[in-house]
Protein backbone atom coordinates (compact mmCIF):
# COMPACT_ATOMS: atom_id res chain seq x y z
CA UNK A 1 0.00 0.00 0.00
CA UNK A 2 1.40 3.56 -1.02
CA UNK A 3 2.02 6.57 1.48
CA UNK A 4 -1.12 8.05 0.44
CA UNK A 5 -3.28 5.24 1.45
CA UNK A 6 -1.72 4.80 4.01
CA UNK A 7 -2.40 8.10 5.61
CA UNK A 8 -6.13 7.87 3.86
CA UNK A 9 -6.62 4.82 6.16
CA UNK A 10 -5.39 6.44 9.45
CA UNK A 11 -7.31 9.80 9.24
CA UNK A 12 -10.51 9.09 10.42
CA UNK A 13 -8.51 7.59 13.46
CA UNK A 14 -6.58 10.44 14.45
CA UNK A 15 -9.02 13.43 12.94
CA UNK A 16 -11.73 13.00 15.79
CA UNK A 17 -8.79 13.66 18.48
CA UNK A 18 -7.21 16.34 16.43
CA UNK A 19 -10.29 18.62 15.83
CA UNK A 20 -11.10 17.99 19.69
CA UNK A 21 -7.65 19.14 20.74
CA UNK A 22 -7.69 21.92 18.32
CA UNK A 23 -11.53 22.93 19.61
CA UNK A 24 -10.17 22.64 23.24
CA UNK A 25 -7.08 24.96 22.81
CA UNK A 26 -9.34 28.35 23.29
CA UNK A 27 -10.80 26.92 26.09
CA UNK A 28 -7.62 25.79 28.01
CA UNK A 29 -6.08 29.08 27.35
CA UNK A 30 -9.27 30.90 28.42
CA UNK A 31 -8.89 28.89 31.86
CA UNK A 32 -5.37 29.70 32.39
CA UNK A 33 -5.84 33.29 31.66
CA UNK A 34 -8.79 33.38 33.80
CA UNK A 35 -6.54 32.08 36.73
CA UNK A 36 -4.18 34.24 36.31
CA UNK A 37 -6.06 37.12 36.93
CA UNK A 38 -7.58 36.14 39.64
CA UNK A 39 -3.89 35.37 41.07
CA UNK A 40 -3.18 38.67 39.99
CA UNK A 41 -6.05 40.16 41.85
CA UNK A 42 -5.06 38.01 45.04
CA UNK A 43 -1.71 39.65 45.07
CA UNK A 44 -3.17 43.12 44.74
CA UNK A 45 -5.19 42.52 47.68
CA UNK A 46 -2.11 40.87 49.38
CA UNK A 47 -0.18 44.26 48.74
CA UNK A 48 -2.65 46.47 50.34
CA UNK A 49 -2.97 43.87 53.14
CA UNK A 50 0.55 44.58 53.67
CA UNK A 51 0.72 48.33 53.58
CA UNK A 52 -2.80 48.33 56.03
CA UNK A 53 -0.55 46.60 58.94
CA UNK A 54 2.65 48.74 58.38
CA UNK A 55 2.84 49.73 61.87
CA UNK A 56 2.56 46.04 63.64
CA UNK A 57 6.50 44.97 64.12
CA UNK A 58 5.07 41.24 63.43
CA UNK A 59 4.81 42.06 59.99
CA UNK A 60 7.99 43.82 58.69
CA UNK A 61 8.39 40.31 56.44
CA UNK A 62 5.48 40.40 54.24
CA UNK A 63 5.88 44.11 54.35
CA UNK A 64 9.59 43.26 52.38
CA UNK A 65 7.90 41.07 49.98
CA UNK A 66 5.60 44.74 48.52
CA UNK A 67 8.42 46.84 47.97
CA UNK A 68 9.47 48.10 44.41
CA UNK A 69 11.10 45.39 42.47
CA UNK A 70 10.57 43.09 45.57
CA UNK A 71 9.29 39.07 45.20
CA UNK A 72 5.41 40.52 45.00
CA UNK A 73 6.18 42.96 42.32
CA UNK A 74 8.18 40.33 40.41
CA UNK A 75 5.90 37.75 40.51
CA UNK A 76 3.06 39.87 39.46
CA UNK A 77 5.14 41.05 36.39
CA UNK A 78 5.75 37.52 35.28
CA UNK A 79 2.02 37.07 35.68
CA UNK A 80 0.97 39.99 33.39
CA UNK A 81 3.55 38.57 31.32
CA UNK A 82 2.14 34.88 30.92
CA UNK A 83 -1.20 36.36 30.58
CA UNK A 84 -0.06 38.98 27.72
CA UNK A 85 0.96 36.04 25.71
CA UNK A 86 -2.18 33.98 26.11
CA UNK A 87 -4.36 37.43 25.43
CA UNK A 88 -4.77 36.31 22.06
CA UNK A 89 -7.62 34.51 22.78
CA UNK A 90 -10.59 35.17 20.78
CA UNK A 91 -14.14 34.17 20.37
CA UNK A 92 -15.34 31.31 18.32
CA UNK A 93 -16.39 31.64 14.69
CA UNK A 94 -13.66 34.14 13.85
CA UNK A 95 -11.48 34.33 10.30
CA UNK A 96 -9.54 30.88 10.03
CA UNK A 97 -6.34 33.21 10.27
CA UNK A 98 -7.73 33.97 14.22
CA UNK A 99 -8.11 30.55 14.46
CA UNK A 100 -4.83 29.17 13.65
CA UNK A 101 -3.57 32.07 16.18
CA UNK A 102 -5.30 30.22 18.56
CA UNK A 103 -4.26 27.08 18.13
CA UNK A 104 -0.46 28.35 18.70
CA UNK A 105 1.09 27.53 21.92
CA UNK A 106 2.73 31.08 23.07
CA UNK A 107 5.13 29.75 24.87
CA UNK A 108 8.64 27.69 23.87
CA UNK A 109 10.20 25.22 26.33
CA UNK A 110 13.12 26.93 27.49
CA UNK A 111 11.29 30.36 27.93
CA UNK A 112 8.36 28.31 29.84
CA UNK A 113 11.11 26.30 31.93
CA UNK A 114 12.27 29.57 32.95
CA UNK A 115 9.22 31.18 33.96
CA UNK A 116 8.16 27.94 36.22
CA UNK A 117 11.35 28.38 38.05
CA UNK A 118 11.06 32.28 38.99
CA UNK A 119 7.66 31.33 39.74
CA UNK A 120 8.42 28.26 42.39
CA UNK A 121 11.47 30.14 43.78
CA UNK A 122 9.30 33.23 44.23
CA UNK A 123 6.53 31.06 45.73
CA UNK A 124 9.42 29.67 48.08
CA UNK A 125 9.95 33.39 49.30
CA UNK A 126 6.12 33.23 50.14
CA UNK A 127 6.20 30.57 51.98
CA UNK A 128 9.18 31.43 54.04
CA UNK A 129 7.95 34.53 54.72
CA UNK A 130 4.64 33.58 55.68
CA UNK A 131 6.20 31.22 58.06
CA UNK A 132 8.31 34.05 59.52
CA UNK A 133 5.26 35.88 60.60
CA UNK A 134 3.08 33.54 61.94
CA UNK A 135 5.84 33.34 64.50
CA UNK A 136 6.15 36.33 64.98
CA UNK A 137 2.18 36.97 64.94
CA UNK A 138 2.09 33.94 67.34
CA UNK A 139 4.60 36.10 69.75
CA UNK A 140 2.72 39.10 69.58
CA UNK A 141 -0.43 37.04 70.22
CA UNK A 142 1.34 36.01 73.52
CA UNK A 143 2.59 39.22 74.41
CA UNK A 144 -0.98 40.78 74.15
CA UNK A 145 -2.00 38.01 76.34
CA UNK A 146 0.27 38.51 79.16
CA UNK A 147 -0.65 41.55 79.20
CA UNK A 148 -4.53 41.15 79.02
CA UNK A 149 -3.74 38.80 81.81
CA UNK A 150 -1.80 41.43 84.08
CA UNK A 151 -4.52 44.18 83.36
CA UNK A 152 -7.01 41.42 84.90
CA UNK A 153 -4.79 40.10 87.83
CA UNK A 154 -4.85 43.92 88.27
CA UNK A 155 -8.25 44.52 88.41
CA UNK A 156 -8.76 41.27 90.46
CA UNK A 157 -6.24 42.51 93.50
CA UNK A 158 -8.66 45.79 93.32
CA UNK A 159 -11.69 43.88 93.64
CA UNK A 160 -10.18 42.03 96.28
CA UNK A 161 -8.84 45.19 98.42
CA UNK A 162 -11.98 45.31 100.27
CA UNK A 163 -10.69 44.86 103.17
CA UNK A 164 -14.18 45.95 105.69
CA UNK A 165 -17.65 44.88 105.49
CA UNK A 166 -20.12 47.83 106.18
CA UNK A 167 -22.48 47.58 108.81
CA UNK A 168 -25.33 46.22 107.24
CA UNK A 169 -23.29 43.84 105.16
CA UNK A 170 -22.12 42.92 108.73
CA UNK A 171 -25.17 41.73 110.11
CA UNK A 172 -26.22 39.38 107.38
CA UNK A 173 -22.88 37.70 107.02
CA UNK A 174 -23.37 37.36 111.07
CA UNK A 175 -27.04 35.94 110.76
CA UNK A 176 -25.55 33.56 108.15
CA UNK A 177 -24.26 30.87 111.31
CA UNK A 178 -25.60 31.64 114.61
CA UNK A 179 -23.37 28.82 116.42
CA UNK A 180 -18.77 29.40 116.30
CA UNK A 181 -17.42 26.79 114.63
CA UNK A 182 -14.54 28.15 113.84
CA UNK A 183 -12.53 27.34 116.74
CA UNK A 184 -9.59 29.84 115.80
CA UNK A 185 -6.50 29.47 118.07
CA UNK A 186 -5.08 32.75 119.11
CA UNK A 187 -1.75 33.46 117.18
CA UNK A 188 0.50 33.09 121.05
CA UNK A 189 -1.45 30.23 122.06
CA UNK A 190 -0.60 28.83 118.80
CA UNK A 191 3.05 29.00 118.54
CA UNK A 192 3.19 28.11 122.08
CA UNK A 193 2.22 25.04 121.30
CA UNK A 194 3.67 24.59 117.60
CA UNK A 195 6.69 22.21 119.08
CA UNK A 196 3.82 19.36 119.71
CA UNK A 197 2.58 20.08 115.83
CA UNK A 198 5.76 19.99 113.77
CA UNK A 199 5.90 16.34 113.31
CA UNK A 200 2.78 16.73 110.98
CA UNK A 201 3.58 19.84 109.54
CA UNK A 202 6.65 18.45 108.11
CA UNK A 203 5.15 14.76 107.31
CA UNK A 204 4.87 14.52 103.67
CA UNK A 205 1.30 13.10 103.50
CA UNK A 206 0.31 16.57 105.03
CA UNK A 207 2.74 18.55 102.39
CA UNK A 208 1.51 16.96 99.51
CA UNK A 209 -1.61 18.09 101.22
CA UNK A 210 -0.86 21.57 101.50
CA UNK A 211 1.24 21.80 97.54
CA UNK A 212 -2.76 20.23 96.29
CA UNK A 213 0.12 17.96 93.85
CA UNK A 214 -1.37 16.45 91.64
CA UNK A 215 -4.68 17.85 92.45
CA UNK A 216 -6.47 18.93 95.92
CA UNK A 217 -6.96 16.08 97.93
CA UNK A 218 -8.54 15.03 101.31
CA UNK A 219 -6.59 14.23 104.13
CA UNK A 220 -7.60 11.81 107.31
CA UNK A 221 -5.74 12.40 110.82
CA UNK A 222 -6.60 9.64 112.90
CA UNK A 223 -5.88 9.23 116.80
CA UNK A 224 -6.96 8.21 120.45
CA UNK A 225 -9.39 10.56 122.42
CA UNK A 226 -7.31 13.17 123.86
CA UNK A 227 -4.24 12.91 121.34
CA UNK A 228 -3.90 16.28 120.61
CA UNK A 229 -6.19 16.50 116.90
CA UNK A 230 -7.86 19.51 117.64
CA UNK A 231 -4.50 21.24 118.80
CA UNK A 232 -2.70 20.11 115.14
CA UNK A 233 -5.79 20.98 113.82
CA UNK A 234 -5.74 24.85 115.54
CA UNK A 235 -2.02 25.52 114.70
CA UNK A 236 -2.55 24.04 111.32
CA UNK A 237 -5.09 26.47 110.65
CA UNK A 238 -2.51 29.51 112.05
CA UNK A 239 0.08 28.24 109.77
CA UNK A 240 -2.03 27.93 106.62
CA UNK A 241 -3.07 31.31 107.28
CA UNK A 242 0.43 32.72 107.94
CA UNK A 243 1.88 30.90 105.00
CA UNK A 244 -0.72 32.42 102.54
CA UNK A 245 -1.52 36.03 104.33
CA UNK A 246 -0.21 37.56 101.17
CA UNK A 247 -2.21 35.52 98.71
CA UNK A 248 -5.57 37.15 98.27
CA UNK A 249 -6.90 33.28 96.05
CA UNK A 250 -6.28 31.86 99.00
CA UNK A 251 -8.67 30.71 101.75
CA UNK A 252 -8.73 28.32 105.38
CA UNK A 253 -11.96 27.67 106.56
CA UNK A 254 -12.08 25.52 109.95
CA UNK A 255 -15.18 23.86 111.27
CA UNK A 256 -15.02 22.08 115.01
CA UNK A 257 -17.36 19.65 116.22
CA UNK A 258 -18.13 19.47 119.49
CA UNK A 259 -20.79 17.75 121.30
CA UNK A 260 -23.43 17.99 122.52
CA UNK A 261 -23.77 20.78 119.57
CA UNK A 262 -22.05 18.36 116.75
CA UNK A 263 -25.43 15.41 117.79
CA UNK A 264 -28.10 18.25 116.51
CA UNK A 265 -25.75 19.96 113.44
CA UNK A 266 -27.21 19.59 110.09
CA UNK A 267 -25.87 19.78 106.70
CA UNK A 268 -27.30 23.01 105.80
CA UNK A 269 -26.02 24.37 109.05
CA UNK A 270 -22.65 23.48 108.25
CA UNK A 271 -22.15 24.89 104.62
CA UNK A 272 -23.83 28.00 105.86
CA UNK A 273 -20.75 28.48 108.90
CA UNK A 274 -18.47 27.79 105.98
CA UNK A 275 -20.40 30.15 104.01
CA UNK A 276 -19.79 32.88 106.77
CA UNK A 277 -16.21 31.95 107.46
CA UNK A 278 -15.31 33.21 103.63
CA UNK A 279 -17.06 36.02 103.51
CA UNK A 280 -15.71 36.97 107.17
CA UNK A 281 -12.07 35.96 105.41
CA UNK A 282 -12.44 37.46 101.94
CA UNK A 283 -14.71 40.34 102.55
CA UNK A 284 -14.92 41.07 98.29
CA UNK A 285 -17.26 37.75 98.13
CA UNK A 286 -19.65 39.95 99.60
CA UNK A 287 -20.62 40.76 95.91
CA UNK A 288 -21.59 37.12 95.25
CA UNK A 289 -24.41 37.12 98.08
CA UNK A 290 -25.39 40.25 97.08
CA UNK A 291 -25.86 38.83 93.30
CA UNK A 292 -28.54 35.96 95.11
CA UNK A 293 -30.05 38.51 96.90
CA UNK A 294 -29.17 36.90 100.01
CA UNK A 295 -31.18 38.47 103.38
CA UNK A 296 -29.55 37.17 106.16
CA UNK A 297 -30.45 33.72 107.95
CA UNK A 298 -28.98 30.11 107.35
CA UNK A 299 -28.95 29.51 104.09
CA UNK A 300 -30.51 26.63 101.97
CA UNK A 301 -28.41 23.79 100.95
CA UNK A 302 -28.56 24.71 97.18
CA UNK A 303 -27.41 28.64 98.10
CA UNK A 304 -24.78 27.54 100.42
CA UNK A 305 -23.05 25.12 97.70
CA UNK A 306 -23.59 27.26 95.06
CA UNK A 307 -21.86 29.94 97.23
CA UNK A 308 -18.84 27.44 98.05
CA UNK A 309 -18.60 26.76 94.28
CA UNK A 310 -18.18 30.01 93.23
CA UNK A 311 -15.39 30.85 95.82
CA UNK A 312 -13.66 27.62 94.60
CA UNK A 313 -13.67 29.07 91.38
CA UNK A 314 -12.05 32.11 92.50
CA UNK A 315 -9.51 31.32 94.41
CA UNK A 316 -6.59 29.51 93.84
CA UNK A 317 -6.86 27.10 96.93
CA UNK A 318 -9.37 26.76 99.74
CA UNK A 319 -8.51 24.90 102.86
CA UNK A 320 -10.81 22.92 104.64
CA UNK A 321 -10.55 21.76 107.93
CA UNK A 322 -12.95 19.52 109.90
CA UNK A 323 -12.08 18.78 113.38
CA UNK A 324 -14.42 15.75 114.99
CA UNK A 325 -16.12 15.17 112.35
CA UNK A 326 -16.90 11.43 114.11
CA UNK A 327 -19.07 13.76 116.29
CA UNK A 328 -21.68 13.92 114.30
CA UNK A 329 -24.71 11.73 113.10
CA UNK A 330 -22.86 9.01 110.25
CA UNK A 331 -25.78 10.13 108.01
CA UNK A 332 -24.96 13.43 108.14
CA UNK A 333 -21.10 13.45 108.07
CA UNK A 334 -21.63 10.82 104.93
CA UNK A 335 -23.80 13.40 103.10
CA UNK A 336 -21.22 16.44 104.57
CA UNK A 337 -18.66 14.69 102.85
CA UNK A 338 -20.37 13.95 99.18
CA UNK A 339 -21.51 17.57 99.11
CA UNK A 340 -18.47 18.66 99.89
CA UNK A 341 -16.30 16.44 96.99
CA UNK A 342 -18.86 17.41 94.77
CA UNK A 343 -17.28 20.76 94.28
CA UNK A 344 -15.40 21.39 91.40
CA UNK A 345 -12.54 22.15 91.45
CA UNK A 346 -11.85 19.79 94.63
CA UNK A 347 -11.25 21.47 97.59
CA UNK A 348 -8.52 20.63 100.19
CA UNK A 349 -10.08 18.88 103.12
CA UNK A 350 -8.50 18.05 106.52
CA UNK A 351 -10.62 16.01 108.75
CA UNK A 352 -10.15 14.23 112.04
CA UNK A 353 -11.69 11.32 113.89
CA UNK A 354 -11.34 8.98 117.13
CA UNK A 355 -9.66 5.38 115.88
CA UNK A 356 -12.62 4.01 117.66
CA UNK A 357 -15.38 5.62 115.97
CA UNK A 358 -14.19 5.62 112.21
CA UNK A 359 -16.80 3.22 111.00
CA UNK A 360 -16.09 0.60 107.80
CA UNK A 361 -18.37 2.17 106.06
CA UNK A 362 -17.16 6.02 106.23
CA UNK A 363 -15.91 7.62 103.38
CA UNK A 364 -12.79 8.71 104.69
CA UNK A 365 -11.58 5.75 105.73
CA UNK A 366 -10.56 5.48 101.66
CA UNK A 367 -8.35 9.15 102.14
CA UNK A 368 -4.80 9.19 102.82
CA UNK A 369 -4.19 8.80 106.51
CA UNK A 370 -1.93 9.88 108.99
CA UNK A 371 -2.37 8.08 112.69
CA UNK A 372 -0.95 10.24 115.58
CA UNK A 373 1.34 8.35 117.69
CA UNK A 374 2.02 6.34 114.90
CA UNK A 375 5.73 5.29 113.44
CA UNK A 376 6.22 8.55 111.95
CA UNK A 377 5.28 10.77 114.30
CA UNK A 378 8.87 11.01 116.47
CA UNK A 379 8.21 11.01 120.43
CA UNK A 380 11.18 13.42 121.07
CA UNK A 381 9.86 16.10 118.73
CA UNK A 382 8.05 17.61 122.33
CA UNK A 383 11.23 17.49 124.50
CA UNK A 384 12.11 21.18 123.56
CA UNK A 385 9.19 22.37 124.29
CA UNK A 386 8.12 20.72 127.33
CA UNK A 387 11.77 21.64 129.00
CA UNK A 388 10.98 25.08 127.76
CA UNK A 389 7.77 25.24 129.92
CA UNK A 390 9.40 23.57 133.05
CA UNK A 391 11.85 26.32 132.90
CA UNK A 392 9.88 29.01 132.62
CA UNK A 393 7.25 27.86 135.41
CA UNK A 394 8.88 28.96 138.33
CA UNK A 395 7.62 26.65 141.06
CA UNK A 396 8.12 23.61 139.01
CA UNK A 397 12.22 25.30 138.02
CA UNK A 398 12.46 25.74 141.87
CA UNK A 399 11.20 21.44 142.69
CA UNK A 400 13.77 21.01 139.72
CA UNK A 401 16.27 23.30 141.41
CA UNK A 402 17.21 25.09 138.45
CA UNK A 403 19.59 22.24 137.36
CA UNK A 404 19.25 21.91 133.57
CA UNK A 405 19.66 18.34 133.73
CA UNK A 406 16.51 17.60 136.45
CA UNK A 407 14.33 19.81 134.00
CA UNK A 408 16.07 17.47 130.81
CA UNK A 409 15.32 14.50 132.88
CA UNK A 410 12.23 15.51 133.77
CA UNK A 411 10.84 16.48 130.38
CA UNK A 412 11.78 12.72 129.31
CA UNK A 413 9.37 10.96 131.96
CA UNK A 414 7.18 13.55 131.07
CA UNK A 415 7.29 12.80 126.96
CA UNK A 416 7.72 8.83 127.38
CA UNK A 417 4.85 8.50 130.06
CA UNK A 418 2.40 10.40 128.18
CA UNK A 419 3.45 8.79 124.52
CA UNK A 420 3.54 12.46 122.97
CA UNK A 421 0.01 12.96 123.57
CA UNK A 422 0.00 16.92 123.79
CA UNK A 423 -3.01 16.96 125.93
CA UNK A 424 -1.45 14.42 128.27
CA UNK A 425 1.64 16.18 129.06
CA UNK A 426 -0.38 19.78 129.02
CA UNK A 427 -2.11 18.22 131.91
CA UNK A 428 0.85 16.84 133.81
CA UNK A 429 2.69 20.17 133.58
CA UNK A 430 -0.75 21.69 134.67
CA UNK A 431 -0.45 19.36 137.46
CA UNK A 432 3.14 19.71 138.67
CA UNK A 433 2.57 23.41 139.19
CA UNK A 434 0.23 23.42 141.06
CA UNK A 435 2.12 20.49 143.41
CA UNK A 436 1.86 22.43 146.99
CA UNK A 437 5.28 20.66 148.16
CA UNK A 438 8.15 19.20 147.10
CA UNK A 439 6.98 15.40 147.83
CA UNK A 440 3.60 15.60 146.04
CA UNK A 441 5.59 17.11 143.03
CA UNK A 442 8.04 14.11 142.93
CA UNK A 443 4.91 11.58 143.09
CA UNK A 444 3.60 13.52 140.76
CA UNK A 445 6.29 13.29 138.14
CA UNK A 446 7.39 9.51 138.71
CA UNK A 447 3.51 8.34 139.65
CA UNK A 448 1.88 10.17 136.73
CA UNK A 449 -1.98 9.54 136.52
CA UNK A 450 -3.12 7.28 133.44
CA UNK A 451 -3.60 9.68 130.12
CA UNK A 452 -7.42 9.34 130.59
CA UNK A 453 -7.63 10.37 134.36
CA UNK A 454 -5.18 13.47 133.31
CA UNK A 455 -7.71 14.89 130.61
CA UNK A 456 -10.73 13.87 132.64
CA UNK A 457 -8.98 16.29 135.33
CA UNK A 458 -8.58 18.57 132.77
CA UNK A 459 -11.91 18.87 131.65
CA UNK A 460 -13.44 18.93 134.78
CA UNK A 461 -11.63 21.86 135.54
CA UNK A 462 -13.35 23.86 133.18
CA UNK A 463 -16.28 22.64 134.73
CA UNK A 464 -15.54 24.00 138.26
CA UNK A 465 -13.98 27.47 136.75
CA UNK A 466 -17.74 28.35 136.17
CA UNK A 467 -19.96 30.63 138.18
CA UNK A 468 -20.74 29.28 141.35
CA UNK A 469 -24.46 28.70 140.28
CA UNK A 470 -23.16 27.29 136.89
CA UNK A 471 -21.13 24.78 139.43
CA UNK A 472 -23.69 23.91 141.48
CA UNK A 473 -25.99 23.07 138.15
CA UNK A 474 -23.36 21.22 136.79
CA UNK A 475 -22.79 18.94 139.60
CA UNK A 476 -26.37 18.51 140.27
CA UNK A 477 -26.94 17.20 136.47
CA UNK A 478 -23.64 14.87 136.52
CA UNK A 479 -24.82 13.21 139.90
CA UNK A 480 -28.22 12.70 138.24
CA UNK A 481 -27.01 10.99 135.36
CA UNK A 482 -24.37 9.49 136.70
CA UNK A 483 -27.08 7.03 139.35
CA UNK A 484 -29.22 6.42 136.37
CA UNK A 485 -28.52 3.12 134.15
CA UNK A 486 -28.74 4.88 130.76
CA UNK A 487 -29.67 8.20 128.94
CA UNK A 488 -31.78 10.55 131.38
CA UNK A 489 -34.64 12.25 129.47
CA UNK A 490 -35.50 15.85 129.87
CA UNK A 491 -38.81 15.10 132.02
CA UNK A 492 -36.81 12.82 134.31
CA UNK A 493 -34.09 15.20 134.75
CA UNK A 494 -36.38 18.07 135.81
CA UNK A 495 -38.49 16.43 137.90
CA UNK A 496 -35.10 15.41 140.87
CA UNK A 497 -35.46 17.54 143.52
CA UNK A 498 -31.81 18.29 142.91
CA UNK A 499 -32.53 20.04 139.98
CA UNK A 500 -36.37 21.30 140.12
CA UNK A 501 -35.04 24.42 142.24
CA UNK A 502 -32.07 25.52 140.50
CA UNK A 503 -34.47 25.67 137.17
CA UNK A 504 -38.12 26.16 137.22
CA UNK A 505 -37.64 29.91 138.50
CA UNK A 506 -35.01 30.68 135.52
CA UNK A 507 -36.45 28.28 132.99
CA UNK A 508 -40.13 27.92 132.15
CA UNK A 509 -39.38 25.87 129.21
CA UNK A 510 -37.99 22.37 129.44
CA UNK A 511 -35.69 22.76 126.05
CA UNK A 512 -34.16 25.90 127.33
CA UNK A 513 -33.52 24.07 130.92
CA UNK A 514 -32.05 21.13 129.00
CA UNK A 515 -29.65 23.98 127.88
CA UNK A 516 -29.22 25.50 130.59
CA UNK A 517 -27.91 21.50 132.30
CA UNK A 518 -25.78 20.52 129.20
CA UNK A 519 -23.88 23.73 128.74
CA UNK A 520 -22.86 23.98 132.74
CA UNK A 521 -21.15 20.40 132.26
CA UNK A 522 -19.00 21.70 129.66
CA UNK A 523 -19.21 18.69 126.94
CA UNK A 524 -19.18 16.06 129.64
CA UNK A 525 -23.01 15.26 128.35
CA UNK A 526 -24.85 15.30 125.07
CA UNK A 527 -28.35 15.57 124.08
CA UNK A 528 -29.98 12.26 122.27
CA UNK A 529 -32.32 13.70 119.73
CA UNK A 530 -34.66 12.91 116.93
CA UNK A 531 -33.61 8.94 117.09
CA UNK A 532 -36.17 6.18 115.98
CA UNK A 533 -38.56 5.29 119.31
CA UNK A 534 -37.53 8.47 121.18
CA UNK A 535 -40.17 10.84 122.32
CA UNK A 536 -38.44 13.15 123.95
CA UNK A 537 -34.48 14.92 124.20
CA UNK A 538 -32.02 12.36 126.46
CA UNK A 539 -28.82 13.77 128.33
CA UNK A 540 -25.69 11.12 128.61
CA UNK A 541 -22.14 10.75 129.03
CA UNK A 542 -20.41 12.01 126.32
CA UNK A 543 -17.79 9.37 126.75
CA UNK A 544 -18.07 6.17 129.20
CA UNK A 545 -14.72 6.99 130.14
CA UNK A 546 -16.50 10.28 132.02
CA UNK A 547 -18.40 8.03 134.26
CA UNK A 548 -15.65 5.82 135.34
CA UNK A 549 -13.57 9.19 136.27
CA UNK A 550 -16.60 10.32 138.02
CA UNK A 551 -17.66 6.70 139.64
CA UNK A 552 -13.81 6.30 140.51
CA UNK A 553 -12.47 9.30 142.01
CA UNK A 554 -15.59 10.98 143.44
CA UNK A 555 -15.35 14.37 142.15
CA UNK A 556 -18.70 15.46 142.46
CA UNK A 557 -18.70 15.41 146.39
Amino acid sequence: MDILSTMSSKRPISSPKYVKNVIGAPSQKRKLLVALVQARGLLTTLVDLTKEVDDEGWSDTIQNLSVRTGPLSTFKELLEQIARKLGGVTAPGSNVSSAIKRLKWPFDQNSLKEMIISLEQLKSHFLLAIANDHVRLSMAIQQELREVHQKLTAVLIDRRAIYFLSREQKLIVNSLSLIDLSGELDGEKAMEMRTGVEWFLIHDSFRQWHKASPTPSTLFLRGDWGSGKTTICEVTRFYLKAWHQSDADVCVAHVTFKYPQARQLSVPAVLSNIVQQIVMELPYFMEHLADRRVVGGPLLLDDSIDLIRRARRDLKQFYLILDGLDKCAVEMRRDLIKHLHAIEPPLSILLTTLVTTAKPSDPFNDYARVDIGGAEMPADCFLERIKEMLENDPRIAGYLDHNPENIANAAKLIVKGNNGHWESMSGVLKFLAQAETRTTFEQLLHHQPSRQHILCMVLFDDVIQQSAERVALAKKTLRTVLAATGPVSISQLMSTSELSDLTSAQYLKEEKALDACLSSCKGWLYSIINEPGIAEPRGSFTHLIFREFLECHGELK
